[in-house]
């Protein structure tokens, strides 16, 4: 059963390798449509938000990885990726415009 579950484990690393790999491809991409925008608002929101796409992933398969290594996961990459995925869609939410303050305030609660 634990070799199942290790190659289980290294399978989705993989797949979150090439998840990142993807990733930086697409923030490189941003990067050059943000030179060729016609205002910096527009490159800038796809930016921001497939860098933490990027962190979140990351924290994923660094947790992956560690998991394959000790056979135990810390729960700091999870609470890490956790809180880069809030980020993540708090600020789809605020450049979207569909943020209140009412939810801004129940959200620094978190």
């Amino acid at each position: 059963m634990g070799k199942i579950v290790d190659y289980l484990v290294m399978l989705l690393a993989f797949i979150t390798l090439v998840a990142l790999i993807f990733g930086v491809y697409k923030l490189s991409l941003d990067l050059f449509n943000i030179l060729n925008a016609s205002t910096f608002d527009i490159g800038a929101k796809n930016f921001v938000i497939d860098t933490l796409t990027v962190f979140v992933v990351l924290e994923l398969m660094l947790g992956f990885l560690q998991y394959h290594g000790k056979n135990r996961i810390s729960p700091s990459y999870i609470i890490d990726a956790g809180i880069f995925f809030v980020t993540r869609e708090l600020m789809i939410e605020l450049y979207a415009g569909n943020t209140t303050p009412l939810t801004l305030f129940h959200l620094q609660r978190l």
